[in-house]
Formats: structure tokens, sequence, C-alpha cells
């Protein structure tokens, strides 16, 4: 079985690399971008492309071919992923430029509005903007996922009218049992199902549980269930979302207008009460047999899902 996490933000710091190693996971997503310039942007990327090449324990993961190669004992496969289309600027050959970087999923907009279209926590819900429908269609070109967590309902239903390959909500619960602005609802999720795109739980606790407080990975495997019952289990998967813990980088996020306190709030710990480490993920799988899952749909949640998602839209 290969274990795919497709939003690992944390992974930005090397010193959780082997956090995630430890944790069973063959292939990670990091956030390499949120709201940088283009040229900051082609920084990091290239500081990515230097760790890849020089740290024994990072693979780069960026052709159909290279799901085949894992799992790896002690290796961490690399995708590319940027949460927000700020990074590319207004310019539709960044989109080329950084493919050829490595760049293989983009989320349109995280959580306000930007030349895309508009965030899920903006007091509007506007709709996906024309150069936003060119920057799908020129995703879609290229083979670069695209990401619809954080984005606003409108845009999402026009993003899915636009796009020509299967979306994902990379990392978003259902709305049905957790009533948040970053959670996504029935129809929403349907929608994603039918273009063959697929939806990642995620484990920030106010997303999992009302509230937030006590929030555990039985709450998290609930929506698993949710979603399953729905669309099936071949469309579900693991966008995690482990970040930085404590509430210092929650009152950053929100000093930086980034988060509100609303949606993201202070007496909250950003991490499940049983799972706050990536060297944990493996308690997920261990939840999904408790509940009976069969063997096929387990490695799908886990990872086959996302590696078949990616196999389809990178052979575009």
């Amino acid at each position: 079985m290969t274990v795919v996490d497709a939003v690992c933000p944390l992974m930005t710091d090397p010193e959780a690399w082997d956090l995630y190693i430890e944790g069973g996971v063959d292939i990670g997503a990091p956030t390499v971008a949120n709201w940088e310039t283009p040229s900051e942007t082609r920084e990091l990327l290239e500081q990515w492309a230097r760790w890849t090449a020089e740290d024994e324990r990072l693979v780069a993961v960026t052709e159909p071919g290279d799901f085949d190669r894992f799992p790896i004992p002690g290796r961490l496969g690399v995708i590319i992923h940027f949460q927000n289309g700020v990074p590319l600027g207004e310019d539709l050959a960044n989109y080329g430029r950084f493919h050829g970087l490595g760049l293989r999923m983009v989320q349109l907009c995280y959580n306000f509005a930007n030349p895309l279209g508009d965030g899920c926590l903006s007091s509007g819900d506007g709709p996906l903007t024309s150069f936003g429908r060119q920057a799908i269609r020129e995703m879609n070109r290229l083979g670069i996922v695209v990401d619809l967590s954080h984005t606003g309902r409108r845009t999402t239903m026009d993003a899915m009218r636009v796009t020509s390959a299967p979306p994902v909500f990379s990392h978003s619960n259902p709305a049905a049992l957790t009533a948040h602005r970053r959670n996504i609802d029935d129809e929403q999720i349907r929608a994603v199902a039918d273009l063959g795109g697929l939806v990642g739980v995620v484990t920030f606790p106010s997303f999992v549980k009302p509230g937030g407080k006590g929030a555990t990975v039985s709450d998290l495997v609930d929506h698993i269930d949710y979603l399953v019952d729905m669309i099936g289990p071949d469309q579900v998967g693991l966008g995690l979302d482990f970040c930085e813990s404590g509430m210092e980088m929650v009152q950053r996020m929100i000093d930086s207008g980034a988060w509100t306190v609303e949606d993201y709030p202070m007496d909250a710990d950003p991490r499940l009460v049983d799972l706050t480490c990536p060297s944990q993920i493996p308690s997920i799988r261990q939840e999904l047999v408790r509940r009976g899952y069969p063997s096929d749909a387990i490695e799908g949640i886990m990872g086959h899902n996302w590696i078949d998602l990616f196999k389809r839209v990178w052979s575009a």
C-alpha cells in the first residue's frame, strides 16, 4: 500500500520529513507557496529542486510513471502544490514556467478573493473570473490539478463547469457534518465526483467537529464515512493539512488577514486530540479497519485514489 497525504504545509520544514516517513507516508504534497510573488515563488521552487536532488530521503514526483516506484522504504515522494493562485501572478506564461519547475497542483483561492475568483470566507460569493477561466484551461493543458479547497462556492461551481480534467477538493470536509464555511456542501461533493475528481479529508479540528474542541480521529473518519456513503470509496483521500502546532501559529494567521477568528477559533488547538503529528497517521487506517472497511477501499483512501487522480490529470 502506498500512502499519500496530498496537503502537507508542515513539509516545508525539513525537520518534519522524518515525521512523515515515520508515519508511513510515501508521498506528500508540501504547500510550497501561498501569497508570494512570482519571483519569490521561483526561488522556493528552485529550493525544492535542490532539496530533492541533494537529500536522499526525498524523491521528486512529477510524472505518472513516478508512482510505480513506490513505496520506497525510508523515502518520501514530493508533489509540488500551491495553496493559492496568487504566486503565479496574472501572467499565464508562469503556469508553464512553474510546471517546468515541478508544479503539479494549484488551489484557485485561499479564503478570500484573488484574480481567479472568490474565497470561501469572503462576505460575498463571487464568480470565477475571466482570468480564472483562462488559468484553468492552461492548467488542463499542462496537466496541473485544479484544487477547489478554500475557494468560494460559486467560484468552485463555475470552475467545475470550465475544467476539462477532474478537479479536487484537496482538503475539505462535508458541511453536513460540520457546518463551517471552509467545508463543502453535498452539491459540491457530488459535482466533483461526477467529474471523476476527489475529496480529501482535513484534520483541522474546527472543520471536523463543531467548535473544534476534543475532535478525534473517530470524528475525522465520520467524514470519510459520509463521503463514502455519498460518492463511494474510490473518490475519497487524505489531505490532512498538518501545519505548525500551537496557538501562536493561529494568531499569526489571523493577524495576517488570511484567517478570521470566527472561522479559526483561538480556543481550539489546531490538531486533533489523538492525531497531533504525521507519525500518528496510521491511526486513520486502524480506525478504517475497526469500522470494517475492505482492504481495497482502505488502500484507495490511504493513497491509491490520489495516485489514480494524479496519473489521469498528468497524462492529459
